[in-house]
């Protein structure tokens, strides 16, 4: 019991300390949304957004996501410096490796193909590679303070810079891609001296066999991610075939607003996975936890679905007020990939990232099917709704396969019942007037807190607060 409570304690410190990180960092980066809206058009929107989607598909494939195998063993043995020299050596060994061979085809297809951002794109490529091993050997040797912290001054950054480039410069689209070329370096920079890394980087250390061990972990993982880039990124490619830029530029602001939700649930999931993955945790702990997330989760979703009318009036311009109905089915889409990540969590703790790879790529295939037959249509409503069809079915994949590891039957019941109330509050809002939108914010509250209630208690208990 004592070492329950103590666990329990554990990761509550652990969630405060990722909060300040989380929001103190992203809620920055979340400004420059409405400051983009004021100073770019919609196609230079269009063109940072499929630039930086661009980036993202990539990112997979040149890092190897060594940051995923550098985390998984060292939160499991750092104990001494020639083992973290190890592993922390052989990370960068073989993200070196891997963009050393993709920069080759690369100066290659530029060679016979240029087009106008490739220096920018392949510098924020291995910057947006080599970033997530260092933040993620901070989080693996528990060192949260500093994770977060380094959050915190890159976003800062981002938009000192972003501003700078953008309003003071008039640079545009070159003013965003040079802050972020710049703001990372600094947080590269900054992790590196902290960490002191050049203890832990020595060629004498390289190992194949632990390579081949980190490889066998992470390659399944890489159709995972590139799966999951087609759920949520390959959709601007099909807006921008069939709809064209400026669409792509509105759906790009639109998709900005789940950050919100990507911003809460990374301060809940990211302590929840350092626990988790620790050798003497129990299933039964993430039983507990999901159980008290869907209620949570949903709650907070149905929420920013019904203010959605109100908030988007006054974060942005005139010209992009009419993407809000697309937001519901984006928020619930991160709502269910969230869900989804959770359930990995057990693949993740018996290092059988295999079957995780299968469930996204079935996934994004039908997300995918189903924007293409829709886009027509529906236009940009065809491709939210595919973004959240993609996650409800790989989320159902996961539960299904890994239902022994949970108690409770009443999952799919409670998520069945929270998307319907959520669907319904949004038509209501959709078809109704100002007044009867702020009845529905009203109940909508009253319900979140009553579903919350029990959390509410727990959490004003932990921080001796009365009622």
């Amino acid at each position: 019991m004592k070492s329950e409570i103590t666990s329990k304690n554990g990761i509550l410190k652990e969630t405060l300390i990722y909060s300040i990180g989380s929001f103190g960092s992203k809620i920055f980066s979340f400004l420059l949304i409405p400051f983009y809206t004021f100073f770019l058009t919609k196609k230079e929107i269009g063109d940072f957004d499929l630039l930086f989607t661009s980036i993202t598909l990539f990112v997979p494939l040149v890092s190897l996501q060594m940051s995923d195998a550098v985390y998984r063993w060292l939160i499991e043995d750092h104990e001494t410096d020639k083992r973290k020299t190890i592993i922390i050596s052989n990370g960068f060994f073989g993200l070196i490796i891997a963009f050393t061979i993709f920069l080759l085809f690369f100066v290659f297809y530029t060679w016979k193909y240029p087009f106008r951002y490739s220096l920018y794109f392949i510098i924020l490529l291995f910057l947006n590679s080599l970033l997530p091993i260092l933040q993620n050997i901070l989080r693996g040797l528990g060192d949260t303070k500093k994770f977060a912290f380094n959050g915190v001054i890159t976003s800062i950054l981002l938009v000192i810079f972003n501003i700078i480039f953008i309003y003071v410069l008039k640079l545009k689209l070159d003013g965003i891609l040079l802050a972020n070329i710049i703001a990372f370096s600094i947080a590269i920079i900054l992790i590196y001296f902290q960490l002191r890394l050049y203890k832990y980087i020595k060629l004498s250390f390289f190992d194949r066999l632990v390579l081949i061990d980190f490889c066998k972990y992470t390659l399944p993982l890489i159709p995972n991610l590139m799966s999951w880039w087609l759920i949520s990124s390959a959709s601007k490619f099909i807006i921008l075939h069939y709809l064209g830029t400026e669409a792509n530029g509105i759906y790009a602001i639109t998709s900005r607003f789940p950050s919100i939700l990507i911003i809460i649930n990374s301060v809940l999931i990211l302590p929840i996975q350092d626990s988790f993955l620790k050798k003497d945790s129990k299933n039964s702990e993430l039983n507990f936890i999901i159980k008290h997330f869907i209620k949570l989760e949903f709650s907070l979703i149905l929420m920013l679905i019904v203010t959605a009318p109100f908030y988007m009036r006054i974060i942005v311009s005139k010209e992009f007020y009419e993407s809000w109905p697309y937001m519901p089915f984006l928020y619930l889409g991160v709502g269910f990939n969230t869900l989804g990540a959770l359930f990995g969590l057990i693949y993740q703790k018996n290092k059988a990232t295999k079957q995780i790879t299968v469930s996204t790529m079935i996934g994004a295939s039908i997300s995918i099917i189903f924007s293409i037959l829709f886009v027509r249509q529906y236009q940009l409503m065809a491709i939210s709704v595919a973004f959240l069809l993609g996650y409800i079915i790989m989320t159902m994949i996961r539960f299904i396969d890994l239902k022994k590891y949970f108690n409770d039957s009443r999952i799919l019941i409670e998520l069945l019942m929270f998307l319907s109330l959520c669907m319904i509050a949004f038509f209501i809002s959709y078809y109704s007037t100002n007044v009867v939108r702020l009845f529905i914010i009203l109940i909508s509250g009253i319900i979140s807190i009553y579903l919350n209630m029990n959390f509410i208690r727990i959490l004003l208990k932990k921080i001796n607060i009365n009622i």
